[in-house]
């Protein structure tokens, strides 16, 4: 992996039902690589924002693939993971949140099609938010980190020393 453009390709998913959190693996899969490693499943902290779209309770879970990404490539692949969202509608609503993000040894960075002031504009509707970075032996978050990110700091702790 070159030092400063490439990072490891990962996602947060969530979902309701496990049948379309298959389905949206399978796409993940088959439009980058299997998965290296995965998070445990969990119930994601203030979620509320979805309940109304996608029903509860929700289950999320961070998985991390095989592929070496070009970090410039975020914009083509956030429009990816949200055709693979779109694929599996119900009724016009997700059944699945599919949010790329790359992790290097330096950082954690999260792609979006929502605007806040912290985010950076990318182009085609996508903005980046930097979640995590390392600093004296482990990742750190910022105010605005999700707290589920923050919760899998050991996780992604971990992720990093395999790199």
């Amino acid at each position: 992996m070159r030092k400063n453009t490439e990072a490891y390709l990962g996602f947060a998913v969530m979902w309701k039902e496990e049948k379309f959190l298959l389905h949206a693996e399978k796409s993940i899969k088959e439009e980058f690589s299997d998965f290296k490693e995965e998070s445990e499943i969990f119930e994601p902290p203030f979620c509320s924002y979805y309940y109304e779209e996608m029903g509860k309770p929700l289950f999320k879970k961070f998985v991390i693939t095989g592929t070496v990404m070009d970090k410039s490539k975020i914009v083509d692949i956030k429009k990816i993971s949200m055709m693979i969202e779109d694929s599996l509608r119900i009724n016009g609503k997700r059944t699945v949140n599919v949010d790329p993000f790359y992790i290097d040894k330096q950082q954690l960075v999260v792609s979006t099609s929502k605007y806040r002031g912290n985010r950076i504009y990318m182009g085609d509707g996508v903005f980046v938010e930097l979640e995590l970075f390392y600093h004296h032996g482990s990742f750190h978050p910022f105010v605005w980190t999700y707290a589920d990110y923050k919760d899998h700091i050991p996780f992604f702790n971990r992720i990093r020393d395999a790199l």
